[in-house]
């Protein structure tokens, strides 16, 4: 059983620093610093790149927050923080929007943009999960299993931020194996997409329903698993069109399948 603790404040040099505010930023710097040495080694310019995070931050914060009232509209004077005002998937959604539109726009080709930005977004997450767990943020179901973490109320729960740094361990793992095959690697986003929805449809099942500020279910799914459900049919199906597409191709001579 992991005991209960929970650190929300960690003081360094003197300064009293948010732990959840804090590993977002290294999260962001991280994704930042990654994003930008694989684009120096693919030759495409920096600054293409920090316009793109700066924009997908911005519909990060804006779309997690609209997401969130949408779906929460009781709490439209909750703060943005660990544990309320903000949704991960909205805030997705809108800085992919706003990321395609900026990239159309400029006549860039979004899939080679995407590809080189997934590695550095998995890090992210994870270094965003760590301090969702060390403040004690996403409360799973009652269990008896040996890894469940005691809440503030005494109840052993699953700790499901530690699922996520588990699984998005093992994904940025996988999509490094994948880079190192070019034919595969221009399918990296998609792969990443199918991936990471499959597992937080499935992870979600371990979410609290038993508390009042559980995440609400619609015919036994929450939100994050009817977007996540969407996400996996809709890669699945361009994974099925990819096969078919590039067989045709084979069979008529075509040249290799570019991205």
């Amino acid at each position: 059983m992991i005991p209960y603790f929970s650190i929300n404040e960690i003081k360094l040099a003197g300064l009293t620093l948010q732990a959840w505010g804090l590993f977002v930023s290294l999260g962001i710097l991280a994704a930042l610093g990654i994003s930008l040495r694989k684009a120096r080694a693919e030759g495409i310019r920096e600054n293409l790149i920090w316009d793109v995070i700066i924009i997908s931050l911005l519909g990060m914060i804006a779309g997690g927050r609209i997401f969130y009232l949408l779906d929460s509209p009781e709490n439209s004077l909750a703060p943005l923080n660990a544990h309320n005002g903000f949704s991960l998937i909205g805030g997705a959604v809108m800085a992919g929007i706003l990321s395609f539109i900026y990239l159309k726009n400029r006549k860039v080709d979004f899939r080679r943009i995407y590809n080189l930005l997934i590695p550095g977004i998995i890090v992210a997450l994870i270094l965003t999960r760590i301090g969702c767990f060390l403040v004690g943020d996403h409360i799973g179901k009652i269990t008896g299993l040996p890894w469940g973490r005691e809440f503030a109320d005494g109840s052993i729960r699953h700790p499901i931020a530690l699922y996520h740094i588990v699984f998005l361990t093992a994904i940025y793992f996988i999509i490094a194996k994948i880079e190192k095959n070019p034919p595969k690697k221009k399918q990296l986003f998609m792969i990443f997409c199918f991936l990471y929805a499959f597992f937080r449809f499935f992870t979600d099942f371990f979410r609290c329903n038993d508390l009042n500020f559980c995440d609400r279910h619609f015919n036994d799914l929450t939100v994050t698993q009817w977007a996540m459900l969407a996400f996996t049919i809709s890669s699945s199906i361009y994974f099925l069109y990819f096969f078919f597409t590039k067989n045709r191709q084979k069979k008529k001579g075509a040249g290799p399948y570019e991205s």
